[in-house]
This record gives structure tokens, sequence and C-alpha cells, in this order.
């Protein structure tokens, strides 16, 4: 680059300020040219993880988020301990649309892509049909997110795939595909929640032990692609052990729970 400098100064040319002003300009360009083009940064990889959670200590600590801290309890029977929604909330319905009254949240991670297992219980008589359980994720804020509600009664929003959005929510259920009720006893049963962001699909599997298993309902729908997981219910007393989850992570600020949208 040196000598290319020294050539095209060394030749001997008239005085004209236009043509050095050409000259200057001419190598300016061949200068930025020689220069390594800009790239834009690539996006940085998805983490992935496993987490498990047994529910050792007789205490959640900070891993989870709660709407009402003193409704829940680490349980314990025999063997099996398992976080409990021990004391139901009675209270009037929260304001606005209708939505799950009580949930814990995993704090550390939000989650894209992933597959839940965890093992479910309602405690609540078994003659009272609107019992439930819910397991909520791509959780935004209070009135943003999706919630699969399984229970003892099958209609628009009983054992059916919600999704809250703001003061509106809709069921992602078609009426012909509505299952059969599903937590009709005071049994352990097994839910899996399989999601796959990039195809829009999500599953839900109940009492699913191998691959011949059919989901209880299958959607699609993209509307929130990350978002945080939860378990609760609207006001019943549910337990939930055995907490697997699997899937596509980042880092995310500890939920605010209960603190309405900005």
């Amino acid at each position: 680059m040196e000598r290319m400098r020294e050539t095209v100064f060394a030749r001997s040319y008239p005085l004209c300020p236009s043509l050095y002003l050409c000259l200057a300009l001419s190598l300016h360009l061949l200068l930025a040219g020689c220069q390594t083009p800009s790239r834009t940064p690539a996006a940085p990889p998805i983490d992935r993880i496993t987490l498990f959670e047994q529910f050792l200590l007789d205490d959640p600590g900070d891993n989870w988020a709660f709407r009402t801290p003193e409704l829940w309890r680490i349980a314990r029977e025999g063997d099996r301990r398992f976080l409990q929604m021990a004391i139901p909330p009675e209270r009037p319905m929260l304001p606005g649309v209708r939505r799950p009254q009580e949930y814990a949240l995993y704090a550390p991670y939000q989650f894209r892509s992933f597959s839940l297992s965890v093992r479910v219980r309602v405690d609540r008589d078994p003659s009272v049909l609107r019992r439930d359980a819910v397991f909520i994720f791509g959780w935004q804020d209070d009135t943003h997110f999706y919630y699969a509600h399984l229970s003892g009664l099958t209609d628009e929003w009983h054992n059916a795939l919600v999704r809250v959005d703001g003061q509106t929510r809709v069921s992602l259920v078609p009426p012909a595909h509505r299952p059969p009720p599903t937590l009709t006893d005071t049994d352990w049963h097994k839910v899996d929640i399989l999601r796959d962001v990039n195809a829009g699909t999500i599953e839900v599997y109940v009492d699913a032990y191998d691959e011949s298993a059919k989901p209880v309902f299958r959607v699609t729908d993209r509307t929130y692609e990350w978002g945080h997981i939860g378990l609760g219910s609207f006001d019943d007393h549910a337990s939930f052990a055995s907490v697997k989850i699997e899937g596509e992570v980042r880092r995310a600020g500890r939920p605010q729970i209960g603190t309405p949208p900005a």
C-alpha cells in the first residue's frame, strides 16, 4: 500500500485544486476497498438444559416464584416429597380476564421448545367436577401466557389448552377434539407437555408411558415463543411431584407475578 501511495504522488501535475480533490477522493475509495467488510454478529446459540425438581428441601427456595407464597408448602408422603397448594384461595376471582388464580413459576429460566413431565394429584373431593390442575408455559406476565387445564369435567375451558391475551382468552382445542374428563380421582397422574416452537405444535399427554400413547389434545400456536413454566390451579387443593423439564432456555429476571403489565 505504501508503494502505491509513492507511485501516485511522485508524478508531476499542474497546480489544479480540483484535480488534487479528484486524486484524494480516488485514493480514499481505493483504500476503503482494501478493508475487510463488516459483518453482522452471529446470533448466540440457544442453550439447552435438563433439570429435575424433587422438592428435597423443606423450603422451595429461590427456584420458584408464587402468587401467594403462604398458600404453598413442601409436603411429604412416604418417600415422595412434593409441592402442594395446601390452602385453596378463598377470595373473589382476580379482576380482568378469567385465568388461573394461583400458580408457582420456575423462576431462573424462560423456556422455548421444551418437554415437561410432572406427577400431579388433585386433592379435592372428586364429586366436585370442576376441580382442576393447570400447567402454565409461555408466561410473559400476569395476563399473557398459555395454560393446559386438566379437570374432571370437559367443556370449552375445562380439559383444554387456553391462551390468555391480555383482556381476552381463547380455547385452542376445537369442539370436535375435546377429550373426555382426565383427573377424575385423587390418584397421582403423570402429565407430559411437549412444545416445538419451530413446528408450532403443543401436545398434552396424561398417563402416557410409551411412544404408542396418543395426546389428550394437540394444537398449533406460536404466539408466545419464550416464557416461564409454572404449576397451579384456579382454586383447588393440588399437588405436584417429580418435575422434569428439558429444552431450550435463556436466563431471565425473576418473574413479577401479580404485577400489572406496563
